[in-house]
């Protein structure tokens, strides 16, 4: 009778390891995600696009503001915009076509806003939201820029932190 060769079975340690490593690559696919945020500024990589396609970019801050963001709310309100607060974020900005955030990165808070009833009272349209963006010197607290970021469909993720 022939001998059989080769022939191992794997130890239990080799098993528990396999197994583990497919249950966290099942987990890893199946699991829930937390949105993709772009350059550890907590918003995601689509309000970064289309803050870039509004002429505003913004990377990752570097240093500390002197203003909070308290403060930065308070100035954004108080542009004579009607609009709610969503968010806001600390980020070097920079305008490359010359505009009053200037060309040359700077510390500034980004508050992002959510259109609320116009002056008259009117609400936007059912379905539609319009987002814009302010922002605010990070170090002097002044009021640099507001920008339409999107106009879009309700519920879009726009923004979303």
């Amino acid at each position: 009778m022939g001998t059989k060769e080769g022939r191992h079975l794997a130890s239990p340690a080799t098993l528990l390891l396999v197994l583990l490593l497919i249950i966290g690559v099942v987990l890893t696919v199946t699991g829930p995600t937390a949105p993709v945020q772009a350059n550890g500024l907590g918003i995601t990589p689509s309000t970064v696009l289309l803050l870039d396609q509004s002429g505003l970019s913004v990377a990752a801050p570097q240093g500390r503001a002197l203003v909070g963001e308290g403060r930065a709310l308070q100035v954004a309100r108080g542009q004579g915009i009607q609009d709610l607060p969503k968010s806001a974020f600390l980020a070097l900005a920079s305008q490359a076509r010359g505009g009053s955030v200037g060309a040359r990165p700077r510390l500034c808070w980004v508050v992002l806003l959510q259109a609320g009833a116009d002056p008259f009272g009117n609400l936007p349209a059912p379905g539609q939201i319009t987002l814009y963006a302010v922002v605010v010197d990070a170090r002097s607290g002044h009021f640099l820029t507001a920008v339409v970021a999107f106009q879009g469909p309700a519920h879009s993720g726009v923004g979303s932190e």
